[in-house]
């Protein structure tokens, strides 16, 4: 009960506004995976409990300016200290697949292109080998 006394709901809110930018709510909940009604009520305020760590990390990989993962923390009432430790653990248990599922679908289409590129590079030159 402590903690949800330190959810700064409207600091939450005018950073989401911000790491929006110019992308509607749609986009930026589609963006960082999320469902649109939990962005919204997040952005006006009315979510009563503080979000998680997982989302709040979410947010902050897609936010736009100079919004970053300590100010989002910060809001939420997790201390600078718990969310390094937080930013730590999830740079260490991210596996590749789950970070390529974390892109918007535009940046995953690109990674596909590459891939597929890369295929193809490969399957020339195992050719000329033969």
């Amino acid at each position: 009960m402590a903690e949800n006394n330190r959810w700064k709901k409207k600091i939450f809110s005018m950073l989401l506004c911000e790491a929006k930018g110019v992308r509607s709510w749609r986009q930026f909940a589609a963006d960082c995976d999320i469902s649109y009604v939990q962005m919204r009520k997040l952005a006006l305020g009315t979510q009563e409990n503080p979000p998680r760590p997982k989302l709040i990390r979410k947010v902050a990989s897609h936010a736009f300016g100079e919004i970053d993962l300590e100010d989002l923390m910060f809001a939420a009432g997790i201390h600078t200290a718990d969310s390094m430790s937080l930013r730590e653990s999830a740079e260490t248990t991210e596996s590749p697949i789950d970070k390529y599922r974390s892109l918007p679908l535009k940046e995953r289409k690109t990674v596909d292109k590459f891939i597929e590129f890369l295929l193809s590079t490969s399957e020339k030159e195992q050719q000329s080998d033969k």
